[in-house]
């Protein structure tokens, strides 16, 4: 078929170029061109083999055969291209692959891997030319069609679609395209041919789920495109058909198939999963073994294809190795290493383990170092768990030595498995031992019941093989774990030496090692559990100082500071370590005594608490019988553990009285005998004593003794010896054995002793361990009730224990005793009460058969029911059968005493107490409720624990006066409670409480309880004096009301009570209103922990004045309680032994003693002061003791602790800063703000000082800086009240509130100069506001109606309506209204910035029940600023009248006729300025209060004293301010309506002239004099009468009394005419008219000035000050030309023109020289002295006139004090001397000047700076400087000086010159021409003198004569 042949042929070369497109070769057309010429080459070869796998470079051609053509490659033959050929290059339609398949041959398919030898010989060879051919070519493009190639074209088929030929199964690749070519069509030219577009929707690889349509024009981008829709991890790279065929070229995708895009995984299947799940279903086969599958649905194992260089990898010498860190068991770690290179195995375990230094040694579990990887042992094969082996384990170790501790764990954990595995094996051994014995009953294992006979015997031969080998494992394992036990115990014994031996020991002293420092243990006092590690810096320490002193200080710092005692136990105490003591209670005074890890316990100033319980044990150790030169010496030795081994039971031990006899140690040498002299100094016991000796073993002897030591717990003893040698057996017949070694028994010995006992010195016998015998007496002992216990042989001897400790050096040992024997019992006399003590036994029974053997004893003292203590016998002496006997347990010494007296039960008896609760009042003794109170024993338990046992403080008796019928007990003292540690309250404090409580909803009272008294009327503060159903009384607060009263009594108390209890809350609102000048302060003493309170800001006066008062307070009290003391001290002595006489004779002493003044008293006593300090008598000398004894530490100024610093935001300490303020920890809504240590770290000491006066913390924007609000309990104790007050309150961290007013307590402010935090920095109605939220104020008497934004609720309040039929009305209440009517009523709280005003003040307005925070005042007062203490004081006066009343309709009457209060704002102005000035608003309700506020806001200098109207109106009362404002609104009502009617009114002629009038008049007085305000006050006076008119009762003519009647008709005509108008209109209420202020003129004492006439005044005064300017302002001007026309002359200097005369004396003159003024100048001096005499004139006429006016004082409000402070200094002195003298009269300030001036003699004269004397008072002026004299004349100060000197100067001529030389007179002669006296002042120092000329000339001499001009 050659036509087909030559067609396929043109076809293939017509793909293969096209030169249109590219003219370069590519290296993949290079590949594939030599890649298709080795097809070519071994076409026949191909074909007979199996195909070879395709490549992305060996596809086949959908239209070519390799093998039928002999053609040369296309992309060889033709690369170059021949010139006009036409026919296309090589890159024609071949798509160009990524250069990644080509960089990476990983990427390939592995099952259609690259062929190597085509790959690796197209780059060993090249490719034959094209110019020598192998084969012929075929026919040349030249022989063809020119259309012949366009045929060719493989997307020109013969179907319309472009399905590409290797699709088409039907052609072979063979198209006839013969038809195309003979029709003579027209062929369209390429360029009109539209490109190849991939249209499909592509897949993920393996899933139907994630798809995407895409359509690109090539393959590069169709893949980056399905890359970003898929969201593949990787590039997509691959594309297969839905039949899993890969493509490789566009065309080969039919348009809108479904592709699956790979990364370049083979394909995956989608439908793989169903077809496998239908296989299996279809296959599968159920049989009696199961379910069985079908081959094709089974799983099979998947082969791992292993590229070379991982085959190569895995072949390398790596395993698994297994390491711990040296020390460790836990937290293994699997590392890969290489065998051969330790160093990357040890780099590798350094990085996983975390080691902090390089690993460099590697243990295998025997201890041996491992060198060598190879070396490292197998993991045991019972661990191994995985198929490759496991090496290890190792340990890991930086350089120390193997420690054998984590081994041991491993092999332990090792030694389990085994077990496990063994055990597993024999019971599978054991049941196919059961099943070949044919008992399958027994086989529980299906496995073996379905296996034959023979299997089952070659099972069971493994399973025995396997059972030997697990017991041979687990053997080998034990002779391990005893082998590493071994290193075990000798690391436990060397302790960290054992590991650290490879680092070089240095001695401390060391000079690179310097001062040891020291670890300690530190405990609490009392404690002995949680331990802290401390280390101390004693290097440190040192530093700069050896006194041995301050290094303990320094200790005592550091245990401060140290967070182990920041929080102790007890919060009472101070947080400041005082006092270490050691483990027996020694104080330790020295630093250098305290050695390295010992036990120390702290203590903050309390005495050394014992933290252990000890008991009497008995103490074995080993004996050793020496000879020497016929004396036997036995030594006692430490007890070796290895003895009692096997030698536990007391079987093994024979006891012996005295040392058994076997061949003594005989000392024959020196040396040997030296020895047992220097053992025998030390260790020598009696030889008479008892000892065991060993049944087994006659040479181990022991010597047992009785000491006391710590008491261990039972059974968990393993340092002791015996486990049980602390446990006693006691016997009814009286002997007390050991349980260890019941053959041993406590006796009395012959050895008699002396002991010092405190400051006693007793003497007794030795109590030791004896054998026991029968009927001994020595060994029987008698228990008595007192704890105490007798020895039979002894009775008047008491078993005394004599305080010594085991391991105590302090021990003392009394003389006559071995030195290797000890004493700790005896037997002496009963010693006396307070130190009887040491003679107190009790036995502590633990064992688990018989718990709770303690609950039979009969003691009384609860502290051994706390300790669970037991003791033998009764309260009569007779043993307590109850008990199981014999008893067994620890014997305590120092036990607590057995019975208490009845007055030191302090916190017994807290079991619940049930009383019969009534209300306050009932009668009817059938309504009482019984009531029980609270179960309290279990806290208290917990209480005491806490204690450490103790349940209180010891009580103080306090005497107390009290009534007869109600007895105080000591339980009723608060300080025999326990106070809670979470609130200020003791248990019986909370006891109470919770009684009320449950009283208050049993009784169902409208308020909480808070007082109950008795059916006799005492008020109760506990249940303490109550007994079982006692009849008591509660109240809400109320008093006591009798029930035996009537009703109007009792409403009466209950009145009076209501009003008193509202009055106290007024009181404390008043007290904390306006707190000024507090600021923050550190409570106590600057150290950490210490509470930050707000206290007054530091005053030195206030402090030494409030010192003084301390101090004088202190010393009164002092003597009270002495002289007190003293009372009933002699009340309490024996006065038997007194007559009845002598008897009196006291006590009236004693009544005549308290009637002294306490410095009566103190006339007699004794000015020693020694009994000040105890230590002075120790000393002879008592001024060096008081010289050089310590002294006290200076008290830190309360300024120190006020002054702070912000910085960084830290708010510090200024004199330390590293103390800041802080908390400890935040728990709940409130913190404590403490002083702590300053920590970087802690965010909790960090604050923000804002500008709104917050400091907010900067662990939270929500949480502020709050004051705590002081305790408002102000019903506790009485009725009335105590003054509240801020001194003190703690500063805590609260949440921030958002309303404008109620927070005062959160407002700052800092200053930085001072250092002071200032509290309460806000506007003073804040402060109100905050206070009455505090003091249970309704904010409404502050604020009234005015809404402000303050806190509150919403409260959803029940109204009856008109029509019967209860609605719901929501009410905003304030705070305090809120908590009265919490309840009752839904309360919802308000949103922040919600304004309003309590509805509870105007309840009545608005119709509601009145359930607000006053009982019966709500709404009746008025407590703003200025109102408050007035409203208090009218209060307080009312309610001692209204005490006196006994009508209860009357004081029911007084209370509700108050009236609501009315507030009123008034426009304050100063009276005589009328409107001038602005006025002041004033808001008020009393006279009094508007006064006071006026006198504040308007400055006056003096008080406000008077309120006048606008029309002059004096105002005495608010009501009568209010009947004039409504009368005043009337008035401007009828004007107004007058106008309207009317009309405007025309200004007529009239009018016009009158103000012409005004006008000339006003011109008139610009030269008037203007009247002074007293001259118009006075005018007004004196023109009263006439200015009255006729008509009100002046007598005038007849005429002018028919004028006054028509006057009168037609004003009342005015008036009738007024209210008729004035009726047609609705006047507005009351609080409408009075919402505008008020103008009101305010006055100190004158009468009233209209406002008109001080306008006219001012008015007046402003044209005269015009006028009076205007002259002088012509004046200054003529002034200045003259002085410029006088500048002008004498700065010219014109010398003049000389012109002659006709006088002979002086025939030349000078005319017009700048000497003299010129005409123009002359002139204008004229003028300006016109003008000055005009203004002169003006300002006379102008000129006011001051008029003396007289003031009554008696129309004042009150009176002022006359008294005058006057600055008075000794006449002749300097004024220096002066001093304030206050008096009211000349005789009070002479007198007081005579004292503080210390004058020698009283003053009898005062005189003036002047030399004035003073007659009268009212001569002195406040503040006047005033003279003082004895009697002398007045002298001037600078005199005394002056006289002085003179008399010194006369004595000393007299005494030189004679007594002649001061007789001289001086005279001197007058001049009769000159009238000068030469002693006089000169003439121009005289005043100048004026004449009738208006010039003034000097007062000159006569001789003195003016130059001529």
């Amino acid at each position: 078929m050659p036509g087909r042949r030559d067609s396929k042929t043109l076809r293939e070369g017509n793909l293969a170029f096209s030169k249109e497109n590219t003219d370069m070769v590519s290296y993949e057309d290079l590949l594939i061109a030599q890649y298709l010429d080795e097809l070519r080459k071994t076409k026949n070869s191909i074909k007979r083999q199996r195909e070879v796998p395709q490549s992305p470079y060996s596809q086949k051609l959908p239209h070519s055969d390799y093998g039928m053509s002999n053609r040369r490659p296309m992309s060889a033959t033709l690369a170059q291209g021949r010139l006009g050929s036409g026919r296309p290059s090589s890159g024609a339609r071949k798509p160009k692959i990524d250069s990644k398949f080509i960089a990476d041959p990983n990427l390939w398919d592995p099952a259609t891997p690259r062929s190597e030898s085509t790959s690796s010989s197209s780059q060993r060879r090249k490719g034959r030319p094209a110019s020598a051919p192998v084969k012929r070519k075929t026919r040349p493009f030249s022989a063809t069609s020119n259309l012949s190639w366009f045929y060719r074209n493989p997307a020109r088929g013969w179907s319309a679609r472009s399905t590409p030929y290797s699709a088409c199964s039907d052609c072979n690749g063979y198209v006839d395209m013969t038809r195309s070519a003979l029709s003579g069509r027209r062929i369209r030219s390429q360029y009109l041919n539209k490109p190849h577009t991939i249209r499909c929707l592509a897949f993920k690889n393996g899933s139907r789920e994630t798809m995407c349509r895409v359509a690109a024009p090539s393959m590069k981008v169709f893949l980056e495109m399905c890359t970003e829709r898929l969201g593949l991890g990787f590039a997509a790279r691959r594309v297969f058909l839905e039949e899993g065929k890969e493509i490789f070229e566009t065309y080969e995708i039919p348009p809108d198939s479904e592709v699956y895009i790979s990364t370049g995984e083979n394909f995956k299947d989608p439908y793989k999963s169903v077809k496998e799940n239908i296989a299996i279903t279809n296959g599968a086969k159920w049989t009696l073994s199961g379910v069985l599958l079908p081959e094709e649905g089974r799983k099979k194992k998947t082969k791992c294809k292993v590229s070379k260089r991982m085959r190569n990898l895995l072949e390398s010498n790596r395993f698994r190795v297994v390491v711990y860190r040296n020390g460790y068991s836990t937290e293994p770690l699997e590392i890969v290493a290489d065998l051969n290179n330790i160093e990357e195995f040890l780099v590798a375990c350094t990085a996983k383990l975390g080691l902090t230094t390089h690993a460099k040694l590697l243990f295998d579990w025997e201890g041996k170092e491992i060198k060598d990887l190879k070396d490292a042992p197998m993991l045991h094969e019972a661990v191994q768990e995985a198929s490759s082996p496991i090496y290890g384990p190792l340990w890991v170790s930086v350089g120390d030595a193997f420690s054998p501790t984590g081994t041991i764990h491993f092999i332990k954990y090792l030694r389990r498995t085994i077990k496990g595995q063994l055990k597993d094996a024999v019971k599978y051994k054991n049941e196919v031992n059961y099943a070949l014995s044919d008992e399958k009953d027994k086989v529980t294992i299906t496995d073996i019941l379905s296996m034959p006979e023979d299997e089952l015997y070659s099972t069971l031969e493994m399973a025995e093989e396997e059972v030997d080998k697990l017991t041979e494992s687990l053997q080998e394992i034990d002779d391990k774990l005893q082998k590493i036990e071994g290193l075990q115990r000798v690391e436990e014994s060397e302790g960290s030496n054992y590991r650290m031996k490879h680092i070089k020991e240095w001695e401390f002293e060391h000079r690179l090692v310097g001062r040891k420092g020291l670890r300690l243990k530190v405990y609490e006092n009392g404690s002995n559990e949680n331990d802290q590690v401390f280390y101390f810096n004693l290097a440190g320490a040192l530093r700069g100082t050896n006194d041995k002193d301050r290094v303990l200080t320094r200790l005592l710092d550091d245990l401060s500071t140290n967070h182990v005692t920041a929080n102790p136990h007890n919060p009472k105490i101070a947080p400041v370590v005082k006092k270490i003591f050691t483990e027996h209670g020694k104080e330790v005074t020295n630093v250098h005594d305290l050695e390295y890890d010992q036990e120390i316990w702290v203590s903050f100033g309390e005495p050394f608490i014992n933290p252990f319980t000890y008991c009497i044990q008995a103490m074995f150790e080993k004996a050793t019988a020496y000879s020497m030169n016929g004396e036997t010496f036995i030594i006692r030795e430490p007890l070796n553990m290895e003895l009692t081994k096997n030698r536990e039971t007391c079987t093994s031990w024979e006891a012996s009285v005295g040392y058994p006899t076997y061949d003594y140690d005989q000392a024959n040498s020196a040396e040997a005998q030296s020895h047992v002299q220097d053992l025998a100094r030390m260790s020598r016991v009696d030889a008479r004593s008892t000892f065991l000796q060993a049944k087994n073993n006659e040479k181990i002897v022991l010597y047992p003794e009785v000491n006391c030591s710590k008491k261990v717990k039972k059974g968990g003893s393993t340092k002791i010896w015996p486990p049980e040698a602390q446990v006693w057996t006691v016997q009814k017949n009286g002997y007390i054995r050991s349980k260890s070694m019941p053959q041993l028994c406590l006796g009395v010995s012959d050895t008699k002793v002396e002991l010092t006992m405190g400051k006693d010195t007793v003497s007794g016998f030795v109590v030791n361990i004896q054998k026991k015998a029968s009927g001994n007496t020595y060994q029987q002992w008698q228990f008595n009730p007192d704890a105490s216990m007798t020895c039979v042989a002894h009775p008047n001897l008491v078993l005394t224990y004599d305080g010594n400790l085991q391991g105590n050096e302090d021990n003392q040992q009394p003389e006559g005793i071995l030195p290797g024997q000890s004493v700790y019992l005896v037997v002496t006399e009963k010693r006396q009460k307070k130190e009887s003590s040491s003679q107190r036994f009790a036995l502590k029974q633990e064992r688990f058969d018989n718990l709770g053997q303690w609950k039979y004893n009969d003691a009384t003292n609860t502290e051994w029911n706390k300790r669970a203590l037991s003791w033998p016998v009764k309260e009569d002496g007779s043993l307590n059968e109850e008990y199981d006997w014999p008893m067994e347990g620890f014997l305590l010494p120092n036990a607590p005493p057995l019975h208490k007296p009845l007055s030191k039960l302090a916190m017994s008896g807290m079991a619940p107490l049930r009383l019969m609760a009534m209300k306050n009042g009932e009668r009817d003794a059938r309504l009482a409720m019984p009531c029980v109170g609270p179960n309290l024993t279990n806290m208290l338990k917990d209480l005491n624990k806490e204690k450490g046992g103790k349940s209180g403080k010891k009580h103080k008796q306090h005497s107390k006066l009290v009534e007869k019928d109600v007895p105080v007990p000591e339980t009723d003292n608060v300080e025999e409670d326990i106070n809670l540690h979470c609130v200020d309250r003791t248990v019986r404090e909370l006891e109470f409480v919770m009684f009320l409580d449950n009283c208050t909803s049993l009784l169902n009272l409208p308020f909480a309880a808070r007082r109950l008294f008795d059916s006799k009327g005492n008020e109760h503060f506990s249940l303490v004096n109550l007994r079982r159903d006692d009849l008591v009384y509660v109240s809400c607060g109320e008093g006591w009301m009798d029930p035996k009263l009537s009703k109007d009594q009792q409403q009466r108390r209950i009145l009076l009570s209501q009003l008193s209890q509202d009055i106290a809350k007024i009181r404390q609102y008043i007290s904390l209103r306006n707190p000024e000048k507090y600021v923050l302060e550190m409570e106590g003493n600057m150290v950490a922990n210490t509470r930050i309170i707000i206290n007054r800001q530091w005053n030195l006066e206030e402090e030494q004045t409030g010192s003084r008062r301390e101090a004088l307070a202190e010393h009164d009290s002092q003597i009270m309680n002495d002289s007190r003391a003293s009372i009933f001290a002699a009340e309490e002595e024996d006065e038997g032994n007194l007559t009845c006489h002598e008897i009196a004779h006291r006590r009236s002493e004693q009544r005549l003693n308290n009637l002294k003044w306490p410095w009566e008293r103190l006339l007699n006593v004794s000015q020693d002061d020694g009994s000040e300090d105890p230590d002075a008598y120790k000393f002879t000398d008592r001024e060096m003791y008081d010289k050089y004894k310590p002294q006290p530490l200076p008290k830190i100024s309360r300024d120190t602790l006020q002054r702070f610093v912000y910085e960084d935001g830290y708010i510090a300490c200024a004199a330390n800063r590293a103390l800041v303020l802080g908390m400890l920890e935040q728990e709940g809504r409130v913190n404590q703000v403490l002083l702590v240590k300053r920590r970087p770290d802690d965010i909790n000491q960090r604050w923000v000082i804002r500008e709104n006066g917050e400091i907010r913390s900067k662990h939270s924007s929500q949480m502020v800086l709050t004051i705590a609000m002081p305790a408002n309990e102000p019903f506790s104790e009485d009725e009335e009240g105590r003054p509240l007050t801020f001194s003190g309150c703690a500063v805590t961290l609260q949440a921030r509130k958002l309303n404008v007013y109620g927070k005062a307590h959160q407002k700052w402010r800092y200053d930085a100069e001072t250092g002071y935090i200032h509290a309460f920095f806000t506007n003073p109605y804040d402060k109100e506001i905050t206070a009455a939220n505090h003091a249970d104020i309704c904010t409404y008497a502050i604020s009234h109606d005015s809404k402000i934004d303050q806190p509150g609720y919403l409260a959803e309040v029940p109204v009856q309506s008109s029509s019967d039929r209860v609605t719901i009305k929501n009410i905003t209440v304030c705070t305090s209204c809120a908590r009265a009517m919490r309840g009752r009523y839904k309360l919802q709280k308000l949103p922040a910035r919600t304004e309003f005003s309590c509805a509870m003040g105007e309840a009545k307005k608005l119709k509601l029940q009145q359930v607000g925070s006053f009982r019966v005042l709500n709404g009746k007062v008025d407590l703003s600023t200025h109102e408050a203490e007035l409203s208090l004081e009218m209060w307080e006066d009312t309610l001692g009248k209204l005490r006196e009343e006994a009508s209860v309709r009357t004081i029911a009457k007084e209370i509700n006729a108050a009236k609501t209060v009315k507030t009123i704002k008034i426009l304050a102005y100063k009276n005589g300025e009328g409107r001038m000035h602005q006025g002041e608003l004033v808001c008020g309700s009393s006279i009094e209060g508007i006064l006071s506020q006026c006198t504040h806001k308007l400055g006056l200098a003096s008080a406000a004293r008077k309120i006048f109207t606008e029309d002059g109106t004096l105002v005495m009362e608010i009501d009568d301010l209010i009947d004039w404002a409504v009368e005043n609104y009337k008035s401007l009502m009828v004007d107004q309506l007058e106008k309207i009617l009317n009309g405007k009114e025309n200004t007529t002629e009239k009018d016009e002239e009158e103000e012409d009038k005004e006008e000339n008049q006003e011109s008139l007085q610009l030269y008037n004099v203007e009247p002074s305000e007293a001259e118009l006050q006075a005018e007004g006076d004196n023109s009263d009468p006439a200015e009255r008119g006729e008509g009100e009762g002046q007598d005038s003519n007849v005429e002018g009394g028919d004028n006054a009647e028509v006057d009168q008709q037609e004003q009342f005509k005015v008036e009738r005419e007024r209210e008729q108008l004035l009726s047609q209109v609705q006047i507005p209420p009351v609080d409408i008219i009075l919402r505008y202020p008020i103008e009101v003129w305010v006055s100190s004492g004158p009468e009233f000035f209209p406002p008109e006439k001080v306008e006219t005044k001012i008015e007046n005064r402003k044209k005269r000050r015009a006028f009076r300017s205007a002259v002088s302002l012509e004046l200054d001007m003529e002034k200045h030309i003259l002085r410029q026309m006088k500048g002008r002359r004498l700065e010219a200097q014109n010398p003049g023109e000389y012109r002659p005369t006709r006088s002979s004396r002086q025939p030349v003159i000078v005319e017009n020289n700048w000497q003299e003024p010129t005409v123009a100048e002359q002139l204008k001096h004229d003028t300006v002295h016109k003008l000055e005499t005009h203004l002169a004139e003006v300002k006379a006429v102008q000129k006011e006139k001051v008029c003396t006016v007289s003031v009554n004082t008696n129309r004042r409000l009150y009176q002022q004090p006359n008294m005058k402070r006057v600055m008075i200094y000794p006449n002749g002195e300097s004024v220096e001397r002066a001093v304030y003298v206050w008096g009211e009269t000349l005789e009070e300030i002479m007198d007081n000047a005579t004292i503080k001036l210390g004058l020698w003699a009283p003053a009898k004269i005062i005189y003036n700076m002047e030399g004035k004397k003073i007659y009268k008072f009212d001569e002195i002026n406040k503040d006047e400087l005033l003279c003082v004299s004895m009697g002398k004349p007045f002298s001037k100060p600078k005199n005394a000086i002056d006289g002085i000197e003179i008399k010194a100067n006369w004595g000393r001529a007299r005494k030189q010159y004679g007594p002649s030389a001061t007789d001289l007179v001086v005279s001197a002669p007058v001049n009769p021409t000159v009238n000068v006296d030469p002693f006089g002042p000169p003439g121009l120092a005289l005043p100048p003198a004026s004449d009738n000329t208006g010039t003034t000339t000097a007062n000159r001499p006569q001789s003195a004569k003016p130059p001529a001009t």
